[in-house]
């Protein structure tokens, strides 16, 4: 598998698709290096946000899995993203020709919550938007899987900065 994770930000900062990376680049950013096996991100839902994160993905050859079986090979079909698909979808788990992205349009720590939040405290890398330590802690615990976990004995204490 090709695996260019910055091709897939460089791509949605070229069209110019709002968005703050999380999960484990995000973990990275803040000191706890380890593997991740996609790119996690949360974007900005406008109707023109919309039409860049489309061309986006089609650039990036984006595809969903669907719930029918192609018999050729007994494993869940895939279908091209369309506007539709992404208007409709709030959390998109896709496959690209540069790995795996999923796509969150509401806030993981706190579904209630906007997303202005994550976005108006994020940090720059001078490339990219990386959730702040407090909201990636925040995401970390609200999901409390074994890795999140994991991550949240190796992340500073965003109470010590």
């Amino acid at each position: 598998m090709l695996r260019n994770d910055d091709a897939i930000f460089d791509t949605l900062k070229g069209h110019g698709v709002p968005f703050v990376i999380v999960g484990g680049h995000a973990v990275n950013y803040h000191g706890h290096i380890r593997l991740t096996e996609d790119t996690d991100v949360v974007w900005r839902r406008t109707p023109e946000s919309e039409a860049t994160l489309f061309a986006a993905l089609r650039q990036l050859d984006a595809k969903y899995l669907g719930n029918k079986i192609d018999p050729a090979t007994g494993i869940e079909r895939e279908y091209p993203v369309t506007l539709p698909y992404i208007q409709a979808t709030h959390l998109m788990m896709l496959w690209t020709a540069n790995g795996f992205l999923d796509l969150f349009d509401y806030n993981p720590a706190s579904p209630a919550e906007s997303v202005d939040a994550i976005f108006e405290t994020s940090v720059s890398d001078g490339r990219f938007q990386f959730a702040s330590l407090e909201w990636l802690v925040r995401m970390k615990k609200a999901s409390a899987r074994s890795k999140d976990l994991d991550d949240l004995a190796n992340l500073p204490d965003p109470d010590s900065r």
